[in-house]
């Protein structure tokens, strides 16, 4: 197909189309806001809508514009919000479930896209997770065969795409185990779900869950299409609250370790499976956000650049630090909704966390719940959320205790289009951050945004000093009967 060029690459999002999948999730809501508000040059943003629970698309639509993290943009620029238009479809079914008008006007206009969709559960059954992260992406791909005014293609992978790699540079590498992708699609569209799901614990090889292999796979995908379309790949790491922009703070996922900072916070974890001495690889959003932006610059037929959106080599934190900071700040900023004192340890032994889930994570959790049964309090239970976030902690437990390498070159690249006035608008100073600071942003977008809290810095105080009270009388009734029951 005919491509249409640009020549200055400062006016690539001038008068542009943009089409992003994944586009109510965290990282697409994101890069959406950030493109109305940086870029009012931008002509159209196209977004794909699904019905759900019953709620139709155009009331999804509707709400979704309605969304906290377009507060900015309503108060000072109200009209951008007009230029988001949308797609009934969903990314799941064949042509994403397009009406032809719809499908012809798609093909017709758009000229970037930004492919973020996709099932990041890391339990998620193979077949499901092989036709969001994998099937789909190969759709899409055949869809831009079709798309005469596209510029660029970028799709959002994920660092840990090769975890059988300690270090990872911005390149593809072949999936391991081999797997050729096209009898991948073949195999999870013939084979009933019950038999692919357990063949899944063979193929995966290294890959400790269906996510990281079913995008691994998307990028073998996308490196065939390299010389049919302009593509980039950005890959982050542990996607966190923004540092800056839309809002300093701002979460409205509890993904990964966000969720896990939360539960910190509320007092529910006690125990995680990991090495502390490790390096937890976070980044904030705005600034996987940035790099996407930027990346666009860089597509081009016939090669394929990478970006590791990584914070690891630039300026990395352990898991140690960073519980540690979690724990301080929600002391500080503490939730209404907290349960127990905010105090945890990492555990490198399996049976060693067991025993510690059980003793200071459930046997807690049980009380709580006889406490609420007795008097009768319209309270929700404990136990079963305390179930949940151990599951949680058991799935991340592999990135958790293994550490990766993520060269990231593309930095240079980022300062440079920053520096050169292509982006003035954006920033990546990663070697800046100030964890401490930005836990702290991340503790107060946890209340603000997920609990839904106004509070002011000594508002809650005085309950958190009941908690830790209440803490120290249990862990003093338990060590007594530990030497009662010893002598």
């Amino acid at each position: 197909m005919e491509k249409t060029r640009v020549e200055n690459p400062m006016d690539i999002y001038h008068d542009s189309v943009i089409f992003i999948t994944g586009a109510t999730g965290f990282v697409g809501k994101t890069l959406l806001e950030k493109l109305l508000w940086s870029f009012p040059q931008i002509k159209r943003i196209y977004m794909l809508i699904r019905p759900k629970g019953g709620v139709s698309v155009k009331q999804r639509f509707q709400e979704f514009l309605q969304n906290r993290i377009f507060e900015r943009l309503r108060a000072e620029h109200p009209e951008r919000l007009k230029k988001i238009f949308h797609f009934a479809g969903n990314i799941e079914d064949d042509n994403f479930g397009l009406s032809e008008p719809d499908r012809v006007r798609l093909c017709d206009e758009v000229n970037i896209i930004f492919h973020s969709a996709a099932t990041v559960r890391f339990n998620e059954c193979l077949k499901v997770a092989a036709r969001v992260n994998s099937q789909a992406t190969y759709n899409l791909l055949e869809l831009c065969r079709e798309m005469t005014q596209l510029r660029s293609f970028l799709y959002v992978s994920t660092a840990y795409c090769n975890p059988g790699r300690k270090y990872v540079d911005e390149e593809v590498y072949p999936t391991l185990p081999p797997v050729e992708w096209r009898q991948f699609l073949t195999c999870t569209k013939k084979i009933p779900e019950d038999y692919l799901n357990q063949l899944s614990v063979y193929i995966k090889g290294p890959h400790v869950n269906t996510y990281t292999f079913t995008k691994s796979i998307a990028e073998q995908i996308v490196n065939a299409y390299k010389d049919v379309i302009p593509i980039v790949i950005v890959r982050p790491s542990i996607v966190t609250a923004a540092y800056r922009e839309p809002y300093p703070g701002w979460i409205d996922n509890i993904q990964a370790i966000s969720g896990i900072m939360m539960e910190i916070g509320k007092g529910g974890i006690s125990s995680i499976l990991g090495d502390k001495d490790m390096i937890c690889d976070i980044i904030p959003v705005d600034f996987v956000v940035n790099a996407m932006i930027m990346m666009i610059n860089k597509a081009k037929l016939g090669s394929l650049s990478i970006c590791n959106a990584t914070s690891g080599v630039t300026n990395p934190i352990t898991w140690q630090h960073l519980g540690e900071l979690t724990m301080k700040w929600s002391r500080i900023y503490p939730t209404k909704r907290m349960i127990m004192f905010p105090n945890f340890k990492y555990r490198r032994s399996a049976s060693q966390h067991e025993l510690a889930v059980w003793m200071l994570h459930f046997v807690p959790a049980l009380l709580m719940d006889l406490r609420t049964l007795l008097l009768s309090q319209k309270k929700r239970m404990v136990t079963p959320i305390a179930r949940k976030f151990r599951q949680a902690c058991l799935a991340g437990s592999f990135f958790s205790l293994n550490e990766w390498i993520f060269k990231n070159k593309s930095r240079y690249y980022f300062k440079e289009q920053i520096e050169n006035g292509t982006f003035p608008m954006l920033y990546w100073n990663l070697e800046d951050l100030d964890y401490d600071e930005y836990v702290r942003r991340h503790m107060i977008g946890i209340n603000k945004y997920l609990h839904r809290e106004n509070f002011t810095v000594d508002s809650n105080k005085l309950m958190v000093t009941k908690v830790y009270w209440v803490w120290i009388f249990l862990h003093l009734c338990f060590y007594m009967l530990l030497i009662y029951v010893i002598f």
